[in-house]
């Protein structure tokens, strides 16, 4: 598999000193030689235009990477924080916010195949959260309302950055598998009664069952200081750099810190090929599950999305796309694959202003055509 970093701030240079090449450690190698869509004048191109877009923007820095035909094209811009003015490299680090919830549920349906859950019995028969114990409809919730967000819970009862999360009782909007409304409290309940289930804790569990399996070593659900240098900075719209912050305990909703290399990986592997789960499990995970209609948050893309098992999924021009977006403050990402081809972009940004940057994003390297995911998207945030 080619790897090919550019500098988008750097094109002069990028041609001569900042490809590398590597034979990948999977099986699955680039086709009779590079694409036609991979040549160094295209990636150049592209290079121009993803530095363009980023800059119109007000993007301080980003990661991207693009897999297509057996190979994957990495793009590193802008700069970690605008305190420093230090560059964004492939190992940087960004906050990959909700992405996070993808390992989440690639983890549990491993425990499913595993026979360690059940996708349809309720987490209170596993675990009895001193959050639901005063809540009979809570104590209904499944792994699979969790995943297709049919939980009932609210996105956060409580913020999931203050100690007093898992003290906090939490109250349901509407009986369990009703009608879907994202939930971040869901899925931070399902880590609790997976952590219980297993007697490790969560970020032990990704490190076992998804870090080290998919080489992902920049890869943690806790600030681990050995980062520091690494970590790329939050920014507001404005451009102003946000403090650092420091998770001191694991939420599989929201604290995954990680790169674009790792991601990438967990990608193709764990999504597009399903390693590490059965055929079935694989396939039902990009099934529709949920419609993905919010009734309390109305969109005009509602038609064109779904709800697979931890991932969203838009059908639109034709084309089935398996997504997920994350919305941290200062930090916005974005991930999509065509689980048919392989094909999939992975984009991390340091920025308020990320999310306006998709549309152009996906219409450069993965078509021209309607995206309704950043409207849905957009709509929720």
């Amino acid at each position: 598999m080619r790897i090919c970093v550019l500098r988008a701030t750097a094109l002069a240079i990028a041609l001569s000193s900042a490809c590398a090449w590597s034979q990948p450690e999977a099986s699955h190698t680039e086709k009779n030689g590079a694409s036609a869509s991979a040549r160094p004048g295209d990636i150049a191109a592209r290079s121009a235009r993803f530095d363009g877009i980023m800059q119109r923007h007000a993007i301080p820095g980003a990661q991207l990477i693009h897999s297509h035909d057996g190979v994957y094209d990495a793009y590193a811009y802008g700069v970690m924080s605008h305190r420093t003015s230090r560059e964004v490299t492939d190992q940087t680090v960004f906050q990959a916010a909700s992405l996070s919830k993808v390992v989440g549920a690639y983890i549990t349906l491993r425990l499913v195949d595993q026979g360690s859950i059940d996708l349809d019995t309720p987490l209170w028969d596993y675990w009895h959260s001193n959050r639901t114990e005063d809540n009979a409809a809570a104590r209904k919730i499944t792994a699979r309302m969790v995943l297709n967000h049919t939980t009932g819970l609210p996105n956060w009862q409580i913020s999931p950055s203050n100690p007093a999360i898992d003290d906090t009782p939490l109250v349901s909007q509407f009986e369990p598998g009703k009608r879907f409304s994202y939930s971040g409290e869901g899925f931070y309940l399902l880590q609790r009664t997976l952590e219980h289930v297993t007697g490790l804790g969560w970020d032990a569990l990704a490190q076992r069952e998804v870090f080290a399996r998919f080489d992902m070593p920049s890869s943690h659900y806790l600030t681990d200081p050995a980062f520091d240098a690494r970590n790329a900075a939050g920014h507001e719209k404005d451009g102003s750099t946000r403090p650092d912050r420091v998770f001191a305990w694991e939420n599989t909703a929201w604290t995954l810190v990680t790169n674009a290399h790792d991601y990438n990986h967990f990608i193709q592997s764990a999504l597009y090929r399903g390693e590490g789960l059965e055929p079935s499990t694989r396939d039902m995970m990009f099934a529709r599950s949920s419609d993905a209609d919010d009734s309390s948050i109305l969109s005009a893309a509602d038609p064109f999305i779904d709800w697979g098992l931890g991932v969203a999924i838009q059908s639109a021009n034709g084309r089935k796309l398996v997504w997920h977006w994350g919305d941290n403050p200062g930090f916005k990402a974005l991930f999509m694959l065509d689980p048919g081809t392989g094909e999939s972009i992975v984009l991390f940004t340091n920025s308020e202003n990320g999310l306006e940057t998709y549309r152009e994003v996906l219409e450069l390297f993965l078509g021209e055509g309607d995206y309704p995911a950043i409207d849905w998207a957009r709509a929720q945030s």
